[in-house]
């Protein structure tokens, strides 16, 4: 999930009225409460590509999607949140992320104050990782990267699918996780190709859900796929 739009309220509206009232509200400082724009919309109006942030909820549908699925329960799916802000976090794949979007905005609040995420018994959930995109690429080997775009070649439903996947290397699809534009030049750099799923506009949620669906019919025997 790339492009994310989620970042802590950037320090040039700290003091915007808009922002010194939502965060009394919730006892928090601004350097430690997200930027979300059904908050912060006029103080938001000044800021550099405005219309491509401040939208947390993105996230949370797209990756409550992705981890209950069962490509993700079958341990055969990483999951990795790239931000705008450059941040990238893996994600353990037994996470269970909050339902409730307040919560979940708190809990990326404390990820991105302290870290990373563990259980009592010492587990990290959630771990922001030190590097780039280009260097995270190399480190994992990665066969191929797929950005997913609305502009991108028609990506056959099951045929496309198994050609990208063999030869055994790991590889990564993108989704952008962003309401506006197109995705940024540092994900554009790292990406093989860009296809399409669909010939209609989706949200990233549809997106992540009909991909998921598309990779279980080939990697998943039995009831969580066709394969077999």
């Amino acid at each position: 999930m790339a492009d994310c739009a989620v970042e802590l309220i950037p320090r040039e509206i700290w003091r915007h009225p808009a922002v010194v009232n939502y965060c009394r509200k919730r006892g928090k400082t601004p350097g430690k409460t997200l930027l979300d724009s059904s908050y912060h919309h006029a103080a938001m109006r000044g800021l550099r590509d405005a219309e491509r942030r401040g939208r947390p909820d993105i996230l949370h549908f797209t990756i409550l999607e992705v981890l209950g699925s069962p490509l993700n329960k079958s341990d055969k799916l990483r999951t990795y949140i790239h931000s705008q802000a450059g941040n990238l976090v893996e994600v353990n794949p037994s996470v269970r992320l909050p339902r409730n979007y307040d919560r979940f905005k708190s809990l990326i609040e404390q990820l991105l104050a302290e870290k990373e995420i563990r259980t009592e018994s010492g587990e990290v959930l959630l771990r922001v990782e030190d590097g780039d995109l280009r260097s995270w690429r190399e480190r994992w080997g990665l066969r191929s990267v797929v950005l997913l775009s609305e502009t991108g070649e028609p990506l056959n439903r099951l045929g496309g699918i198994r050609e990208l996947l063999e030869g055994g290397r790991p590889v990564c699809y993108v989704i952008g996780c962003f309401p506006h534009g197109d995705f940024s030049g540092e994900v554009k750099a790292i990406a093989d190709m860009e296809v399409r799923i669909s010939d209609y506009r989706l949200d990233a949620w549809v997106a992540a859900s009909r991909l998921l669906c598309m990779l279980e019919s080939v990697l998943l025997p039995g009831p969580g796929g066709s394969a077999g």
